[in-house]
């Protein structure tokens, strides 16, 4: 899955591949069920670029990580609509 390549792509240590693959299956969890069936792959790779981009700025656990990414996937989704 390209999702998943995105989060591997980069100088990440083990840790940090780890908490960014939990942010986002957490993010998806809460995420996939507004997304139509159409849109999962295009919207599981933005939601990829937005947790590898949060997390190379910032420290937050998987858990934070998760929240920050829903917010700004859906503020990115919102644009895309304006």
């Amino acid at each position: 899955m390209r999702a998943r390549h995105i989060l591997q792509s980069g100088a990440f240590t083990p840790e940090h591949l780890e908490r960014l693959q939990s942010a986002f299956d957490a993010a998806w969890k809460k995420i996939a069920p507004s997304i139509v069936e159409a849109d999962h792959h295009r919207s599981r790779e933005l939601l990829a670029s937005v947790v590898v981009s949060a997390g190379k700025v910032s420290d937050l656990d998987a858990g934070e990580l998760a929240m920050t990414a829903e917010r700004l996937f859906q503020d990115a989704m919102a644009g895309e609509r304006s």
